[in-house]
């Protein structure tokens, strides 16, 4: 994982200081890359691994939110599985 935790489609890391993200966004991700080299990658804990890509996932919508237009993709760490990031409408 890249220091940002963001990459380009054509698998090119994304400084996080090149995107018009929020402060808040930014120290989230730095919080959540951090927290995976911690671990090395291995999520040996129950529920550890669940928590982790949960957090991925808030993550994920936020840059979503804030890269108003932009297509943005989660790729799990645990099956390589690309899942896109659609925008949430209020019910």
């Amino acid at each position: 994982m890249d220091d940002s935790g963001l990459w380009s489609p054509d698998g090119e890391p994304i400084p996080t200081a090149a995107l018009p993200l929020s402060d808040r966004l930014v120290e989230a991700l730095a919080d959540w890359v951090s927290f995976y080299r911690e671990l090395g990658g291995e999520f040996e804990a129950p529920g550890v691994a669940d928590e982790f890509v949960s957090q991925g996932y808030k993550i994920a919508h936020g840059v979503r939110r804030e890269l108003k237009g932009s297509t943005v993709w989660l790729e799990r760490f645990d099956t390589g599985e690309r899942i896109p990031i659609e925008l949430r409408r209020p019910r």
